[in-house]
């Protein structure tokens, strides 16, 4: 709250013995609020100015009903979603004006964006755009795009390479908050991108692939290693799994991550599962498998590579093909919306696996 107080003493006059009344202006004070910062679409709220020595106010409310009022006690409803800078601004008896804003938060998220499709063609333009209200800056990053960033509001976006990508939006608010948001689009028809599935990313990698160990203890160890040129194709990252009990079950698996990388399985479909693996311990690895749960709760196996055999102490190129046959039989929606990917390993000794370049696409 900022104060103002204006007063005029005239001891002189007393001094001199006049008989004068004195006329005091009231405190001004500028104290405008609103009964929630946070509202939904069509939701009223209430702005009230209890400010004094107030001679004109305007209230100003970007996508309000209503838009503007002069009124000391305003119920207002916005048609936007978004974070919305509300505005007064009060001329006081003493000449002076004043503005504020008020931030009020419209639906659950700050930011409001639309792409044009979620799903393209390599080469093909995809248009982002940020609809969002009360922007202080933001910085837009479309990996293996062109462009790769943006600050721009609106832009249009091409990709070169098939597969999944990870979009995102990060959002500074003129209230001082940031906000991000992930936007995944498809771009062709491959499901897993090597790029991206092959390790180099610690963080997305980490984040995506799970352990499970049967009896509960360190049987299995899953890490990720970087190690330049290490990896399969000359890349940098890879997994490595160390096998420290023999014969106890371990899978390392993507189960439960809904949307990418899990995959989306059409029907009558022929797809190809490949990956690279090595070992210097092992000559075969139990199994890996494309698997998803059915309308049912029930595991359906789609690709089952069991067991994986020649394994080599060098980085070799395994690849299974499959067909979806018609899943209507199967699912309600007629696909399967979250298929993971499996390696089970029981294997007979101890020792270490290391696997990269984790591919799934459409065969043509």
């Amino acid at each position: 709250m900022k104060t103002k107080i204006l007063t005029l003493t005239l001891a002189l006059a007393f001094l001199f013995g006049c008989e004068e009344t004195h006329n005091y202006p009231d405190e001004i004070v500028f104290d405008p609020d609103v009964s929630s910062e946070q509202t939904n679409l069509g939701q009223e709220i209430t702005f009230t100015d209890y400010s004094t020595g107030v001679v004109s106010r305007k209230w100003t409310f970007p996508s309000g009903s209503p838009a503007t009022s002069t009124d000391k006690e305003v119920n207002v409803s916005f048609s936007e979603v978004g974070l919305i800078t509300c505005t007064i601004e009060n001329t006081f008896s003493d000449g002076i004006t004043e503005s504020k804003d008020i931030f009020v938060q419209v639906g659950s998220g700050l930011i409001n964006f639309n792409v044009s499709a979620f799903q393209t063609s390599a080469n093909e333009p995809i248009v982002f755009k940020d609809n969002s209200n009360s922007v202080a800056s933001r910085i837009w990053t479309f990996p293996g795009g062109s462009p790769s960033s943006s600050t721009d509001d609106e832009v249009s976006v091409t990709f070169s390479q098939e597969g999944p990508v990870e979009c995102m939006l990060e959002v500074t608010f003129l209230n001082g908050i940031t906000d991000t948001q992930t936007i995944n689009i498809q771009v062709g028809t491959e499901q897993y991108v090597r790029s991206v599935f092959g390790f180099e990313n610690l963080e997305l990698a980490a984040d995506t692939w799970e352990g499970w160990i049967s009896n509960g203890t360190d049987a299995m160890v899953f890490s990720i290693e970087n190690s330049p040129g290490e990896g399969a194709n000359g890349t940098d990252g890879f997994a490595k799994i160390v096998i420290n009990q023999a014969n106890i079950e371990s899978q390392l698996f993507t189960k439960g991550k809904n949307g990418f990388p899990n995959a989306v399985l059409q029907s009558n479909k022929t797809y190809e599962f490949s990956f690279w693996i090595k070992s210097e311990d092992f000559n075969r690895v139990t199994a890996a498998e494309v698997t998803n749960e059915s309308d049912k709760q029930s595991w359906r196996n789609f690709a089952w590579y069991s067991p994986i055999p020649e394994v080599t102490s060098e980085w070799s190129f395994k690849t299974i093909t499959f067909q979806t046959g018609d899943l209507t039989q199967v699912y309600s929606e007629g696909k399967a919306n979250n298929a993971w990917t499996q390696f089970k390993f029981i294997q007979p000794g101890l020792g270490t696996i290391y696997i990269d370049e984790i591919s799934l696409k459409e065969s043509q």
